[in-house]
């Protein structure tokens, strides 16, 4: 699990860098221990749209597996289960997607299906080999937010200076400057004393 989340780390500085290593080596230092939940919550709200699509297969098989798996009433499995729930249902009043419920519901239905074929049928046995690795495959999903979300795990912001306005994200402020990542990609060090308004 904290293999996971290393890379986890390490691919949301890298795309939201824009995979430039001089900045994603200046992202990095805005980061601190502490930032971790933030740094995943925020990451989760960037980038719901590919979190929708991987919901629609993730979550049906988390369900799948704890309903059908000996391995199913693991914490982990109810864990994730449970956030995934939440998850979508989050989704589906903020964004008013109610696609997203019945195409959840459809996927766990063509699982149903799926484990009442004859238990040498390979599409069952493949099945059960993808609930017996939901934990990897699930890693795998959150991975693949890491990797492709590029916006950042804090609000967008127009940032007004004396030198002009600045448009992106504030990665962190400390005493007397803000660290902010550009709609560019580009990481830039703004003095506090300069900032006339962030909205």
């Amino acid at each position: 699990m904290a293999a996971v989340g290393f890379v986890f780390l390490i691919l949301r500085i890298f795309a939201v860098s824009g995979y430039d290593w001089e900045t994603a080596f200046a992202v990095s230092t805005t980061l601190s221990l502490s930032d971790g939940l933030a740094l995943v919550f925020g990451s989760l709200m960037a980038g719901h749209v590919l979190v929708q699509i991987l919901l629609i297969i993730v979550l049906p098989l988390l369900i799948a597996t704890f309903l059908w798996s000996s391995s199913g009433h693991r914490a982990t499995v109810l864990l994730a289960t449970t956030l995934g729930s939440v998850t979508l249902i989050a989704l589906t009043v903020s964004f008013k997607i109610w696609w997203l419920p019945l195409a959840t519901a459809a996927v766990f239905g063509v699982f149903a299906l799926t484990r009442a074929l004859p238990v040498k049928h390979w599409l069952r046995r493949g099945f059960g080999v993808a609930m017996a690795g939901v934990g990897g495959v699930t890693a795998v999903a959150v991975l693949i937010v890491a990797a492709f979300i590029q916006t950042p795990w804090v609000p967008h912001e127009a940032i007004m200076t004396t030198h002009g306005p600045v448009s992106g994200y504030v990665l962190s402020v400390d005493s007397g400057y803000l660290n902010v990542l550009t709609d560019e990609h580009e990481f830039v060090i703004l003095n506090s004393s300069d900032v006339i308004s962030r909205k």
